[in-house]
Formats: C-alpha cells, sequence, structure tokens
C-alpha cells in the first residue's frame, strides 16, 4: 500500500471497536540476530483503555496529510511525516508485540523501570495499528526520597503504595501496515536508532571535495560532533545547504569573520581550522544561522532561516 492509503485506512479505522493491548518496551545492545528490544503486555484497566482510544482518535482527526520524510523535513500542523516501516527498525519491534499478551505479562514492576517507551497496539479486523510514545522524565517507578505519594479520594488524601506512573497525553508516532506515521521525528529517530541515517550523511560530507576543501581537518569536528543527534542533524542541513561550496559564501565568511571579530581561524588556503571553544560557531555560519539585526545591530545565532516572505 502507498502512504496514502496507508493513511486513510488510519483516519477510517474504529478505534472504538478495536481490541487494544499495552506494552511497554526497553532497547538494548544487540549483536548479530539478536533483537534490539524486550517487551512485557501490562494489563490496562478500562478507563485507561478509554483515554488512550479518545487520544488516537483524536490524531484521526487531527492529523490528516503525511509528508514524506527526509532528514531536513519537520512535521507540519496536522500533518504527519512518513517512512516505510521496513527502512526503520520496528520489524524487531513489531515481533514482540504480536505475541500473545497472556504469554507476556509483566510479572515484576522492575521490568518496567527505565523503559523507552510504549505501544497502544490495536486490533480491528485485518489491520492493526501500533501508537507508540518514548517514555519522558514522568515514566518512574522509585519513590523520591523523604517524600510520600499521595493520591485524592471523594474520602480525602492517602497514600499510594504501589508505584505510579505517568503516561502522556500524547503518541509519537503511528505504525498503519507499510508506513510510519511520525509527530515527533526526534522520538522517531530516537526510539528506532534512525540517527544512523545522519552518520551516514556525515560521513559523505567528509568525502565531498567541497567540504575537504574548507576544512583544514576534521578531527575536532569528529571528536565535537560524535554520536550527538542534535550535532549529527545540523551536519546533515550543512551537507544539504552546500554552502562550503559556494567560493562567494566562503570568501564573505572570512571578512565578515574578522569584521565582527568572531574569532574563527583561517589556515594560509582559505580553510577553517576548527577549535573545540569555536565548534559552536562554526556549524552557524556554516548553516547560514548567523544574523544581524537591522534594527538593533546585535548579532544572534538563530535556530532557523526562513526568507522573510515566504
Amino acid at each position: 500500500m502507498t502512504v496514502a492509503q496507508d493513511l486513510q485506512a488510519f483516519g477510517a479505522f474504529d478505534v472504538t471497536q478495536a481490541v487494544a493491548s499495552l506494552w511497554v518496551f526497553k532497547k538494548r545492545p544487540a549483536t548479530g540476530q539478536m533483537n534490539p528490544f524486550t517487551a512485557v503486555s501490562v494489563v490496562m484497566g478500562d478507563t485507561l483503555r478509554r483515554q488512550l482510544k479518545g487520544l488516537v482518535s483524536s490524531y484521526q482527526t487531527s492529523h490528516t496529510i503525511a509528508e514524506e520524510y527526509n532528514l531536513l523535513s519537520q512535521p507540519g500542523e496536522g500533518g504527519f511525516l512518513a517512512v516505510s516501516r521496513e527502512e526503520t527498525l520496528f520489524p524487531s519491534l513489531q515481533r514482540l508485540i504480536d505475541q500473545p499478551l497472556e504469554e507476556c505479562l509483566v510479572r515484576d514492576v522492575k521490568q518496567l523501570n527505565n523503559a523507552a517507551g510504549y505501544v497502544l497496539r490495536l486490533r480491528h479486523g485485518d489491520l492493526v495499528v501500533y501508537c507508540v510514545k518514548k517514555a519522558n522524565a514522568d515514566w518512574a517507578t522509585r519513590k523520591k526520597k523523604g517524600m510520600m505519594n499521595i493520591f485524592f479520594t471523594e474520602a480525602g488524601l492517602d497514600i499510594i503504595d504501589s508505584p505510579s506512573f505517568s503516561i502522556s497525553r500524547s503518541f509519537d508516532f503511528f505504525v498503519v501496515d507499510e508506513s510510519v506515521l511520525m509527530t515527533s521525528k526526534a522520538a522517531f529517530e530516537s526510539l528506532l536508532n534512525h540517527k544512523d541515517t545522519y552518520e551516514e550523511a556525515y560521513a559523505a560530507l567528509k568525502l565531498e571535495p567541497g567540504f575537504s576543501a574548507a576544512i583544514a581537518d576534521f578531527t575536532v569536528f569528529d571528536t565535537f560532533i560524535g554520536k550527538n543527534a542534535t550535532h549529527l542533524r545540523r551536519m546533515a542541513v550543512i551537507k544539504a545547504r552546500g554552502y562550503y561550496n559556494n567560493p562567494d559564501y566562503m570568501t564573505r565568511l572570512r571578512q565578515i569573520n574578522t569584521l565582527r571579530g568572531w574569532g574563527i581561524e583561517f589556515d594560509d588556503q582559505g580553510r577553517i581550522v576548527a577549535t573545540p571553544e569555536k565548534m559552536s560557531d562554526i556549524l552557524h555560519v556554516l548553516l547560514d544561522h548567523r544574523l544581524r539585526s537591522e534594527l538593533s545591530d546585535n548579532q544572534y545565532d538563530v535556530p532557523s532561516t526562513t526568507p522573510v516572505g515566504q
């Protein structure tokens, strides 16, 4: 099926009549044929089931378009980014979640500690929809030292002896047939190790003659970028925009660097000499994210650069 067909199937899916199960999963280092995930099923109460189903229904109403996922794209309001399920690690997680839930029920609350995320599995007819959420800082089972967990009832306040969890009122992505439909690109990339794509883009960038001609040495770059998803994403944007290939841009960069006293160093061939303390500045200028206000004359490093009027 196409993305459009999968999006249509998601919108038409009968959430109310679907059979629901909840799974909590963890990630682990995997080598060879080892599954990079582990998962256990959790029994849901009726109220939680209704709340989660209602949340899915709200996405069916609010998210009606899908754009192709790429390294630079971001989900728009009311829309998904879409990528093929087979291009991700989700099939490995799916194999666990498709097991009979009775055989995988959690037996000890410790199995829920340090979870990577959870999946609401919905099945109606021949279609299964997987609703995935990355666990956040509120997902915890440990009681705070020196504190009592309490809850409110009609009788007043009482102590909670059992561990408690907080579940977000959102999902990060849905898997429908052959498509992953995401609302949070960062959570998708984190949970399914999709930042590997950014690492590949960075490796390819260093092989480009134009980038090699702009950077004197990659040692400091490699140390600074490392496995940091944000830095890797920025390098992918630098590669896509390719300002380093423009001789006029690089000449202008050297001139403005001297004029404004940015302190970025260049060698006698005009190549950037990276230093640890200037790496953040270097990324901003290669992204063209260092701007000067015409009103205040102040300089700013900005997160994005949408041209005026667009």
